[in-house]
C-alpha cells in the first residue's frame, strides 16, 4: 500500500509542477481543428471524425491544465500548518454558491480557487463529451455510407 501512496504522490507532484506544459499542446490541437476547417470546405470539415477527435483531445488537455492550475492556486496547496491562513478579513465571508469540482474553503469559508477555474473545468468537460458524441456519430455515418 505504501508503494501506491508513493506513486500517487509522485504523479500528483509531477502534475502540479508541469500542468502549464499542457496549455500549448491543447492550443496546438485547437489550432489544428481551426486549420482543418479553414483549409477544407467548411461543410465537409464537420463530417470528419478526426476533427472531432482532435477537438476532444484538446479539450481534455485544457481540462487537465485548468485542474492543475486550480490545484496549485488553492490556498491549501502549499499550506504547512492547518491554522495558517493569509486571507483578508473582508473576504472570509465569501461562501461558494454551489459545490464545484475544485473547492477549497479551509481558510475560514473563503473560496480560494480562482473564479474562472470551475466553470472552465465544466465547459471543457462538456466540450469533450459533445466532441466524442459527434466523433462517434460521424464515424458511424461514414461507415454506413461505405456499405
Amino acid at each position: 500500500m505504501e508503494v501506491v501512496w508513493a506513486l500517487a504522490f509522485w504523479i500528483y507532484l509531477i502534475f502540479a509542477l508541469t500542468w502549464w506544459l499542457l496549455i500549448p499542446i491543447a492550443a496546438g490541437f485547437v489550432i489544428s481543428v481551426v486549420a482543418t476547417i479553414v483549409r477544407s470546405h467548411p461543410r465537409a470539415a464537420w463530417h470528419r471524425p478526426g476533427l472531432w477527435g482532435r477537438l476532444g483531445a484538446g479539450s481534455v488537455l485544457a481540462f487537465l491544465a485548468t485542474v492543475g492550475y486550480g490545484m496549485t492556486a488553492m490556498a491549501s496547496f502549499a499550506q504547512k500548518d492547518p491554522g495558517e491562513c493569509t486571507v483578508d478579513d473582508d473576504l472570509r465571508g465569501n461562501h461558494p454558491i454551489m459545490d464545484w469540482p475544485l473547492s477549497d474553503t479551509s481558510c475560514g469559508g473563503y473560496e480560494s480557487v480562482p473564479t474562472f477555474v470551475n466553470p472552465a473545468i465544466c465547459l471543457f468537460a462538456v466540450v469533450f463529451l459533445a466532441s466524442m458524441v459527434a466523433m462517434i456519430t460521424t464515424l458511424r455515418r461514414a461507415r454506413a455510407r461505405l456499405k
